[in-house]
């Protein structure tokens, strides 16, 4: 027996005995959530959901985070990165786990529409301008059955799976280091990008999809600049990293255009780079890489071919040059948009800082550290290998380029536009954050112990991981109400949308029902009347007699537990809306529980009907 081997093997064996409780740990968790499935429209899916689930997650992420930091090189270590990863996955799957039948009230019908009108032929996939999740999500639904809602959610879910595991492949490919890749690989588990401004979680939205993905396009560009030449590809007209390449490019534009623009941002950097560079120093390593002149072009060809001409597009390109015009002439403010968020946001009793520091406390550090790498590779020499070195200066003038060009958005009325661009920047700076955390917990630890530096980390990405954990979905903790989309919900809308007089307008509160109408029967060929519907709350105590006809008024019971529980009744309080059977010339017509029907009375009604005694109730 190896005497000196014992404390290291002793140390291992409590770390394989740490995983298997935090395995089962999870496992448990999982299994309350399951058979625990949601009844009813939930405001919070964190309060909703059974403690024990929350236990398991947070021994399953704490064991994680303790055997990755201290456990030697080995698949010990990768095992503790797969369990964080794997409760991460977890929490992202919540509404599936727990048996939600739709998540997302607001784009999320809208592509939910576009997916039916595929599924039915009422639109091809070349009419689709974000074919990408559509088709894929059809795709999943032919393969494990179950409703086109449900394999959304499956697809949304695959796009969080691909980030927390690309997200260390990049570093490793970027660094040798495997303190950074560990770093990398638990970064990860915080989903920076997710910010709830622009970028929105377990909801399909397309935009925030291919951010989640853009990690793998990330390494497929790392290794295709640094890959060095085989025999047979010289015989090629393209290598097979290069096909890679082209084939994920012209993927991220038929998920969106937008995230596909950014990226020619920075990739136009990154070649004005390799361009000086060999013109400057042709000896350089720089030189030994392939440029990215070519698979530039490719995504601007790709775009302009799906892209330019496309309404959505068109529509898109003339608001951004119209509210930039309209700012450099002094009429439009910076972020006017997140002004008004902000100005609600007090009234509801919160404040812009609080917001900030919940949304975005993680990620400044993750900025402020990303930040000193950069700066560090352009003015230091560093123990780094060549290719890390001029690697982090590619995405050093990437970001260079891509963060003044993001801020354009910041103006007007489209200034939500920019917390999308937000999103990729927290992309590349999880990244650059993990190598620069790795780097200077390296350097601390020629002072300080490596047990105590890895003690300290491990409780400062504790501390980050419940920060974020706490804010992956929309709570009342976030001034925003749950996005769930009950069946009873969707029931509801459409025996509504099928049992009205087609004449009369249906209204409901804030906005008007088109987003639920195009979510039931499809975005192609259903008339829609997008603006105007929405109650204003002054009316709400006396609706009758305020429009010429009749009209209905739809109040989903989500609608009265978010306005109560989480805007505290800016607009609408609970008096109004306990009342509204009651007011004269409003009549409850139809009710399922979950969707509450109202006919309203208008000016030219020759008799005020009172309240219906007798509503259908539909269970």
């Amino acid at each position: 027996m190896n005497v000196s081997n014992s404390p290291d093997r002793l140390k291992i064996q409590s770390q394989k005995l740490l995983l298997i409780v935090g395995y089962l740990a999870l496992a448990t968790g999982i299994l309350i959530a399951y058979t625990d499935p949601t009844t009813d429209y939930e405001v919070s899916i964190y309060s909703a959901t059974p403690v024990g689930f929350w236990l398991g997650l947070a021994v399953a992420l704490l064991v994680a985070v303790t055997v990755a930091l201290s456990a030697p090189k080995g698949y010990v270590s990768l095992a503790g990165l797969c369990l964080g990863g794997s409760a991460i996955v977890a929490l992202a799957g919540l509404p599936i786990i727990r048996g939600y039948f739709f998540y997302g009230s607001a784009d999320g019908l809208t592509h939910l529409g576009w997916t039916k009108d595929l599924f039915t032929g009422a639109m091809s996939a070349f009419g689709d301008f974000y074919p990408g999740i559509h088709t894929v999500a059809l795709f999943v639904h032919g393969i494990i059955g179950g409703t086109i809602p449900r394999a959304m959610l499956f697809v949304v879910l695959s796009c969080v799976v691909a980030y927390l595991v690309f997200i260390p492949l990049c570093v490793r490919s970027l660094t040798a280091r495997r303190g950074a890749m560990v770093l990398a690989g638990l970064a990860g588990l915080l989903l920076l990008p997710i910010n709830h401004l622009g970028m929105n979680y377990m909801t399909p939205h397309p935009i925030t999809n291919s951010i989640l993905l853009t990690p793998v396009i990330v390494y497929v560009l790392i290794n295709y600049l640094t890959a060095p030449s085989q025999l047979f590809e010289r015989r090629l007209p393209v290598s097979a990293v290069g096909a890679m390449f082209v084939i994920v490019l012209s993927g991220i534009v038929l998920y969106h255009s937008q995230q596909a623009a950014n990226l020619i941002f920075f990739f136009g950097a990154i070649s004005a780079v390799q361009f000086i560079y060999r013109s400057i120093r042709p000896n350089s390593r720089v030189a030994d890489h392939r440029t990215l002149y070519g698979p530039t072009a490719v995504l601007i060809g790709a775009i302009m071919l799906w892209s330019v001409g496309r309404s959505r597009f068109d529509d898109t390109v003339d608001a951004v040059l119209r509210e930039l015009f309209s700012f450099l002439r002094g009429g439009a403010d910076l972020g006017a948009s997140t002004a008004s968020q902000g100005s609600s946001l007090t009234a509801a009793g919160g404040s812009l800082p609080e917001m900030f520091l919940k949304l975005f406390g993680v990620s400044a550090v993750f900025v402020a550290l990303a930040g000193i790498i950069m700066i560090v590779s352009l003015f230091r020499r560093s123990r780094e290998t060549s290719d890390t070195t001029i690697l982090i200066r590619y995405f050093t003038a990437g970001l260079v380029v891509l963060v003044p060009y993001s801020l354009v958005f910041y103006i007007g009325s489209i200034s939500g536009l920019f917390f999308r661009n937000l999103g990729l920047i927290m992309v590349f700076s999880t990244i650059l954050g993990s190598i620069a955390l790795n780097r200077y917990l390296s350097g601390l630890s020629e002072y300080v112990s490596m047990s105590t530096v890895r003690r300290a980390t491990g409780v400062a990405m504790a501390v980050m991981l419940l920060l974020s954990v706490v804010i992956v979905y929309p709570s009342p903790y976030l001034f925003l109400p749950n996005d769930q989309v009950t069946e009873n919900q969707m029931d509801g809308y459409q025996y509504a949308f099928n049992h009205t007089e087609q004449d009369l307008s249906i209204y409901s509160l804030r906005e008007g029902p088109w987003r639920y109408k195009q979510g039931v029967f499809g975005v192609e060929n259903t008339n829609i009347r997008k603006n105007g519907l929405g109650i204003p709350e002054e009316n709400l105590s006396s609706l009758a007699g305020r429009t010429a006809e009749d009209r209905y008024l739809i109040v989903t019971e989500s609608a009265r537990k978010r306005e109560v529980a989480v805007y505290e009744g800016v607009r609408y309080d609970r008096r109004n809306l306990s009342a509204l059977g009651n007011q004269s010339g409003v009549s409850l017509v139809f009710s399922n529980g979950a969707v509450d029907l109202y006919r309203i009375q208008g000016s030219r009604s020759a008799e005020v009907t009172a309240p219906s005694p007798n509503a259908t109730e539909v269970s």
